[in-house]
Order: structure tokens, then sequence, then C-alpha cells
């Protein structure tokens, strides 16, 4: 059997394409995403003085990351409770992702939808 060739046209631009959605995907926009946690966090929050509502922020981490917190001290212990001081939890956080995470994979996609939709070649 002698050797054959195959010869793809378009396989550079395949590759080029591919691999900028890769780097496209790897680097999706979380900031809506993250300020929508935000605002249902500080829905969530419980309300004392407003403090602790008034400290939630979105914060991007770039690479596809956000994160969405409070920097007061107390703030974990108002959110997972501590029982041996009578304080339950409260988990305005972790209940502001959950409600939010339809939409926020519905986010998602559509961006990587709109990222693949350029990939072009072979």
């Amino acid at each position: 059997m002698a050797d054959e060739t195959v010869t793809v046209d378009g396989d550079e631009n395949l590759r080029r394409t591919l691999g900028n959605a890769q780097d496209d995907l790897d680097n999706l926009d979380q900031s809506d995403n993250a300020r929508l946690v935000e605002q249902r966090a500080r829905a969530r929050a419980p309300k004392v003085s407003g403090t602790l509502r008034g400290s939630i922020r979105a914060r991007d981490l770039g690479n596809g990351a956000a994160c969405v917190a409070s920097d007061l001290v107390y703030a974990p212990v108002i959110h997972y409770g501590w029982p041996a001081h009578n304080i339950h939890a409260q988990p305005f956080l972790t209940t502001a992702l959950a409600d939010s995470t339809p939409m926020v994979e519905a986010d998602n996609q559509r961006q990587a939808q709109r990222i693949l939709s350029h990939v072009k070649g072979a």
C-alpha cells in the first residue's frame, strides 16, 4: 500500500479559532453574574443596622471567576451561625447563589455559544 497524504483546507484557521475560543471560554466575563448574586445576597442578608448588607461586594477574580463576600469579621458568624452563642445560621450568600444559578448558567451558555460561533475552518 502506498503512503497517502491528506490535505485539509482550513486546518490552520480551525486551529487558530479553536485556540481563541478556548482562551475566551477560560475567561468568561462573570461581572454581571457576580452583581446579580450580590444584589440577591444584599436583599437576603439580615438587617439590624444595615452594615452587613452594605458590606456585601462582588469582586472579579479574573480567569472567568468572581466572588461575592463581605469583609466584616462577623459576616461568617451570621451566615454559618455559632450554636455555642445561640446564633442561628442565616445563609444569605449561599441562598442568593442557589437562587441565581439558573440565570448564571444561562448567561454562561449564551456567552459560550457566542464564542463558539466564531470557530471557523475545516
